[in-house]
């Protein structure tokens, strides 16, 4: 029988000539391991222990880390029949699963209820009625204040304190309990007082509906977590934290409310390094431009989709001095507008490689092959 430190060496030496390989016919790959993510799946455990994660599977839908997060009893949430369909597939309960989009194709709907997914939100009239006669709970999603975030989804959804106010009236007119609210305060969340804040506005809206009789269990806050700042995510979680204790702490009529939460990035960011090579170069106006083998239409759409900002390392460490000029890094792709970055580099040549960490959020999941290119190769490291 093989002992494990044979196998561990067999494993590493597979990888290794894998990415031989992949270097020597000039091919972007990723690396991704699980470490990272284990980290943050214990620093929120660590940090928000009464917040259950369900982990938003649109930000990154790769099995092998579906599988760890549900190893770690982390949950899971769900935009539509497909990715329900995954996390079923994945031998997962739909009993970690909230479908958390409040508009939802009909056939979706049907498809969540026949799976026996527990929760749904809504933030509109109109799509409370499609859940009448139908066997699934209901969260209303709310409009909270979300002006000091990257990315604020007020413009499209959530209901004002009065929309919140008239769901709830008519909820109970159709005899329907609504189970509790939803809210979002936007990606990249840079004040962390909004998390505090929206929480305080739910608890005001459940205590004017009080008179409604609605069964309020539950508290969704959402995702805007960072992936790559802990500092920031500490200072998110002392807020949500004080949220909370408003509830636990004091003579609150729902103190036995349950909080959930739908966090990606935070989870993601961390497990994905690309590797990718430099496959043109042009000097013009006094400019370099880079042509690489990957495009904003693939694993670099987290640029137009989450506002990222790669950083681009020079692996070849003969590279890295001497006179750095204006240049350009441009993908792959027949489109002028594919361009990614603006930035001083010292010369590099074709065949070059860029080292580009925290891609794990926003860039395979939104990958297309636009072009006729294909997406980037995985590797695996642990």
């Amino acid at each position: 029988m093989l002992n494990s430190s044979f196998l561990f060496s067999s494993i590493i030496i597979i990888i290794l000539k894998k990415l031989t390989e992949l270097v020597n016919i000039q091919k972007p790959f990723f690396t991704i391991c699980r470490k990272p993510l284990v980290e943050q799946i214990n620093l929120w455990k660590n940090k928000i222990p009464r917040v259950q994660p369900h982990y938003a599977v649109k930000c990154n839908n790769d099995p092998y880390l579906i599988n760890i997060l549900n190893e770690h009893n982390v949950n899971f949430d769900c935009a539509s029949g497909g990715e329900i369909q995954q996390i079923l597939n994945s031998n997962i309960s739909s009993t970690k699963i909230i479908y958390a989009n409040p508009y939802k194709n009909i056939n979706d709907l049907d498809y969540a209820v026949k799976e026996n997914v527990p929760i749904t939100v809504v933030d509109s009239l109109e799509e409370l009625d499609k859940l009448r006669n139908k066997k699934i709970e209901t969260m209303v999603r709310v409009k909270v204040n979300d002006k000091d975030s990257l990315m604020p989804f007020s413009s499209k959804f959530g209901a004002s304190f009065e929309e919140s106010m008239d769901i709830l009236k008519k909820a109970k007119e159709y005899k329907m309990n609504i189970s509790g609210f939803s809210f979002h305060v936007g990606s990249g969340c840079f004040n962390s007082n909004q998390y505090y804040d929206a929480v305080k506005m739910v608890s005001d809206i459940m205590i004017k509906s009080n008179y409604l009789n609605h069964e309020y269990k539950i508290i969704d806050i959402g995702g805007g977590f960072a992936g790559d700042c802990d500092e920031k995510f500490l200072d998110q979680a002392k807020k949500i934290n004080e949220a909370v204790d408003m509830f636990k702490n004091g003579f609150h009529p729902y103190k036995d409310i349950t909080f959930i939460s739908e966090p990606g990035r935070f989870y993601m960011t961390k497990t994905h390094t690309l590797y990718v090579p430099i496959i043109a170069k042009r000097k013009t106006n006094n400019k370099t431009f880079y042509i690489i083998d990957e495009s904003v239409y693939s694993s670099f759409s987290n640029i137009k989709y989450d506002m990222a900002n790669p950083k681009f390392e020079i692996v070849n460490e003969s590279r890295k001095t001497g006179k750095e000029y204006d240049s350009v890094i441009f993908g792959r792709t027949c489109d002028s507008g594919d361009k990614i970055q603006e930035l001083k580099l010292p010369e590099l040549e074709i065949g070059d490689y860029f080292e580009i960490k925290n891609m794990g959020a926003y860039t395979t999941a939104s990958s297309t092959n636009f072009n006729g290119f294909k997406s980037t190769e995985k590797v695996y490291l642990c």
